[in-house]
């Protein structure tokens, strides 16, 4: 019996990554998973959420999960996480088909043979207009928000796999989502990650 296949999808921020990756895992009737890894993580050291959380009630940031992707915790909790979560990753794969969105998920199964990694990426005024219309981030401090999420995002890729976000390392297919509808974009990624896997 073959080995379970895999797609993880890194993002820009404000680009619909997460709307774009929701929608290939329907299309795909595989299991979706997300922000709720580093939660099993935490849940698994038994870590106090409030302590590696970006939503602790001192903090009134909206979007505070994208702009402290690794918490708030320390650097030895930070990489305490990121182990359990690795290992959450594995044991996802072993189970069945997935997709897995951000979490360098890509590095961390660099070595797996049936994974596609997919990079969702758009021009900076693209992401800032969807982060209004979508997101619903105020026009006057989206520029701003943008720009910490995006040197979040690199520092927490940074961290962990020695690479920025936009490394073209262990990418099998990059797109720019400003060019055509999600679902245009979903029907792509399946396609060549058939292409490439076989299933």
């Amino acid at each position: 019996m073959s080995k379970h296949y895999v797609i993880t999808i890194s993002r820009q921020f404000g680009s619909l990554g997460r709307a774009i990756a929701q929608k290939v895992a329907h299309k795909l009737n595989i299991e979706y998973y997300d922000r709720d890894l580093i939660e099993q993580a935490a849940t698994i050291l038994n870590e106090d959420m409030r302590s590696i959380s970006p939503m602790d009630e001192s903090i009134k940031l909206p979007f505070a999960k994208a702009l402290f992707p690794l918490g708030i915790g320390t650097g030895s909790t930070h990489r305490r996480l990121f182990k359990v979560q690795e290992s959450l990753i594995h044991e996802c794969v072993a189970k069945s088909d997935c997709l897995i969105v951000g979490r360098c998920a890509d590095y961390i199964l660099k070595d797996y043979e049936r994974r596609f990694n997919v990079m969702i990426y758009a021009p900076l005024e693209e992401r800032i207009k969807n982060s209004v219309n979508t997101l619903r981030i105020p026009e006057y401090e989206v520029a701003d928000y943008v720009k910490e999420i995006d040197k979040a995002r690199d520092s927490y890729h940074k961290f962990f796999t020695d690479e920025k976000l936009d490394t073209l390392k262990y990418r099998d297919l990059l797109i720019d989502s400003s060019t055509m509808s999600q679902d245009d974009i979903a029907d792509i990624i399946i396609e060549s990650a058939q292409r490439k896997l076989k299933f």
